[in-house]
């Protein structure tokens, strides 16, 4: 088990909604990590390409060097733009966390899941309003960078 999935409770039992807030927990949790790794891989990208823009000027390289790293500082960041890496992170993290939270609160019968009589019913249905919110908040995302 990961580092960042060992304190995801144990749930107790195999119930569908069960399995549905582990599997979505750890989706969740591997895309917030991939993002992050993405948008941290390009920013290192670029600050190498200028630090080698740069180094090329005082050593006399050949005059296409310093062009073609400003052509890929710049596709660098079109691409990491593009593809809303610097929004991905937050937003799958923050929903892997809530999910983590709903799991202790089922795990421990605790909060919502106290005084419910059917809990996993209530699990499935909290699982699935917290991705529809991180889905309407990608979509919203989503248009606000494209219009």
């Amino acid at each position: 088990m990961s580092k960042e999935h060992e304190d995801f409770p144990a749930l107790a039992g195999d119930s569908p909604a069960e399995q549905l807030i582990t599997i979505r927990f750890r989706w969740y949790s591997a895309q917030a990590r991939k993002a992050r790794l993405a948008y941290r891989f390009i920013g290192v990208l670029q600050l190498i390409a200028a630090l080698v823009i740069a180094v090329s000027v005082a050593i006399s390289a050949p005059t296409w060097l310093a062009p073609a790293l400003g052509a890929l500082i710049a596709l660098a960041e079109g691409v990491r733009t593009l593809l809303g890496l610097q929004d991905s992170y937050p937003t799958y993290r923050r929903t892997a966390e809530e999910l983590r939270n709903e799991a202790w609160l089922f795990a421990q019968q605790a909060g919502r899941y106290a005084d419910s009589p059917d809990r996993p019913q209530l699990l499935v249905e909290r699982v699935v309003d917290i991705s529809n919110t991180e889905t309407d908040e990608w979509v919203g995302a989503f248009r606000q960078r494209k219009g």
